[in-house]
């Protein structure tokens, strides 16, 4: 209960459950779909359920952001795809125990696929571009073969930009379109980026997936459950609801809080989570997240004005900086994730919980509208 860092599954999958019978049918209809949100929003916990959901269907999940070239995404692909045709570590075992994996593809009848992928991985010079399209043409082949759909999770889908150039988008588009065999799910947290590539018209995959915009977490909902677990302790908390509604329903720092409370009150044995209590482990949770917000910070530190920008966001204060330079700035930190636009000339900052780091004038956090 209260689970935090990790993907949620089971009983403490709560709220998101509202949304699985249209990710159901997607997934039944192979339709593919994009889901954007902020980071830590809960994306994976959802493709996560689905997966344990929907025993019958292959999942296979690749994270761009944790790789470093198109090279080694094809890898990831590649190897994920000949898993499923039973053969594990496909590449290392072209390079190391070629015997063995020979035999393999022939009692498997994928020779042909397959010795494609072995002259392009054995090539002195490797072009990344040519071997991630086949990469692709790789996990339908074997989906065909095997006469099944594969739901093939693209987590960060927009990262695909940092490690390739953006024809990448026009080349797997030419691609995907021809395989009957995938249905592709792309998870993205840069919302902006992520829209202009499946939003825009001019965008090689627009139309291409049906677009789902994750909301936060329902505060109801969320305090029921929460309440609930509370009362089976015999935990009161009057000024639960109004903690949720400051929080408003961000997956991960309202469940960060309630597990800190939740923490508290069984190891001291407190029958009673006064306003204090709770105000004081709000700061604490905050505090705590104090290296990935200051992660945060040296993002925007990366180009002129942007920390300033943020500060004035953050304040709602009025930055002396001309029209051009300002909408430059705003552009470039919506492109990083960090703020929104919610109407013309009004931005958010996505992140709450920075927004009030940005807030305070001392180390001495204080939540000035709660």
């Amino acid at each position: 209960m209260f689970k935090t860092g990790a993907p949620v599954t089971g009983k403490d999958f709560i709220d998101r459950k509202k949304h699985i019978p249209l990710f159901n049918t997607y997934l039944d209809q192979n339709q593919s779909f994009m889901i954007k949100a902020p980071r830590r929003f809960g994306k994976t916990s959802i493709i996560k359920h689905l997966s344990q959901e929907n025993p019958n269907y292959k999942f296979v999940y690749i994270d761009i952001k944790r790789l470093s070239s198109l090279q080694s995404l094809a890898n990831n692909i590649i190897d994920s795809a000949y898993k499923i045709s039973t053969i594990d570590n496909f590449l290392y075992k072209a390079k190391n125990s070629m015997f063995d994996l020979v035999k393999s593809i022939q009692k498997i009848k994928i020779d042909d696929i397959a010795e494609i992928t072995i002259r392009m991985y054995e090539k002195d010079t490797l072009d990344e571009m040519e071997y991630f399209l086949h990469s692709l043409d790789v996990m339908n082949t074997i989906a065909a073969k095997k006469n099944i759909n594969i739901k093939f999770v693209l987590d960060e889908f927009q990262d695909i930009l940092k490690i390739a150039s953006s024809e990448i988008l026009d080349k797997s588009r030419s691609v995907i379109q021809h395989h009957n065999n995938i249905t592709y799910i792309f998870l993205g947290s840069i919302e902006t980026i992520m829209t202009k590539i499946f939003e825009r018209k001019a965008s090689p995959f627009f139309h291409f997936a049906t677009i789902v915009e994750l909301p936060p977490l329902d505060v109801d909902e969320l305090h029921t459950y929460s309440n609930n677990i509370f009362n089976k302790k015999n935990i009161k908390c009057d000024s639960l609801k109004h903690l949720l509604k400051y929080l408003n329903g961000h997956p991960d720092y309202s469940l960060q809080v309630l597990q800190k409370l939740y923490f508290t009150a069984i190891a001291n044995n407190i029958n009673e989570l006064t306003e204090k209590i709770v105000y004081e482990t709000l700061i604490e949770v905050i505090l705590s997240n104090k290296a990935y917000l200051e992660e945060l910070i040296s993002k925007a530190k990366q180009k002129k004005h942007q920390l300033d920008v943020l500060y004035s966001i953050a304040n709602n204060n009025k930055l002396e900086l001309d029209s051009k330079s300002l909408y430059n700035v705003h552009s470039s930190l919506e492109d990083i994730g960090l703020i929104k636009r919610i109407k013309t000339g009004t931005y958010i900052i996505n992140d709450m919980f920075l927004k009030i780091y940005l807030q305070q004038k001392d180390e001495n956090i204080q939540l000035i509208d709660y």
